[in-house]
């Protein structure tokens, strides 16, 4: 059996390779992973508001410290983590998770839609899907610089400041967009984007094709019965949130699913050109430095 090591971090973006891995797909290819736990912000450091001002790699340590071989993550992060990476890790595909996001506001909140946003403090996670979709959902209903996120780390310390005042909103995944739903926040905007995974140069491509088979497989359980894996997101939750939130109060259609696929060289084009405008990647980043294209072809 060959062992292989992935980032744990967002349990609702690694559930393919969760599944994979509990019901024996990975082992049908001869393959066994171990999960790495991603650290987590520590919640007593200040709001952060300049992004430069947070590593890209904060969250996802194990892999710049080769403690983990693959990582997946939002399309636009990955891009500039590619970019950054000191060990030569490279994007090899699309990974399964189609990601969502909700901009939400408590319930109490004066808020109503996207236009009143214009300069509230939204609580995102520097260089992660919360912070690239925020600015994307936002900027077709404001200026640039009256859209404000603030980095505040994973999604339970944004959650938190939201319930407890210290942002006007917050963007929020699965399973805490059923969570804050289900004590009276409301959502603003919400959106869809791809995300990529990033494998560390020596996995070859005969693992990476295995691993590939095992998702697909691991995808098609998941949305032949979706509400079956729901227990995965409430099981991430900590001891105190767990019991505010019934498998019921999920919205299976946030949960979305799809077979690893290429990264289209157009496709990486149109998303590093946005993230350019914004300062957000250099301007050298480019395809054939960032993406392993060996692997995409095979």
């Amino acid at each position: 059996m060959k062992k292989i090591t992935s980032e744990y971090s967002q349990v609702v973006f690694n559930l393919p390779w969760l599944v994979a891995q509990d019901e024996g797909l990975f082992a049908k290819e001869g393959i066994e992973v171990q999960f790495v736990r991603s650290p987590g912000w520590d919640a007593t450091r200040p709001v952060i508001t300049d992004p430069v001002q947070v590593d890209p790699f904060w969250r996802h340590k194990p892999f710049e410290e080769s403690a983990a071989e693959f990582f997946n993550a939002c399309e636009w992060g990955q891009i500039r983590r590619s970019n950054d990476s000191e060990v030569g890790g490279r994007i090899v595909m699309l990974r399964a998770a189609m990601g969502n996001q909700v901009i939400f506001v408590r319930g109490d909140s004066p808020i109503t839609h996207p236009q009143m946003l214009r300069e509230k403090t939204i609580a995102v996670n520097f260089h992660a899907g919360s912070h690239y979709l925020t600015l994307q959902l936002l900027e077709g209903f404001m200026a640039r610089d009256e859209i404000k996120p603030v980095h505040l780390g994973q999604a339970r310390l944004r959650y938190q400041a939201l319930m407890d005042g210290t942002v006007d909103a917050a963007t929020l995944m699965e399973p805490y967009t059923a969570l804050a739903e289900s004590q009276g926040c409301r959502p603003i905007i919400e959106g869809y984007y791809a995300g990529s995974e990033i494998s560390a140069p020596d996995v070859d491509e005969e693992t990476n094709q295995a691993i590939n088979r095992a998702v697909c497989a691991a995808v098609d359980r998941i949305n032949a019965d979706k509400a079956r894996y729901v227990r995965y997101l409430i099981d991430d939750l900590p001891d105190e949130l767990r019991g505010l939130v019934r498998p019921s109060d999920f919205r299976l259609a946030r949960l979305h699913y799809v077979y690893p696929r290429p990264y289209p060289e157009d496709e990486f084009e149109r998303t590093r050109r946005w993230m350019l405008s914004w300062g957000l990647v250099p301007e050298s980043a480019c395809y054939e430095d960032l993406v392993d294209t060996k692997i995409a072809a095979g």
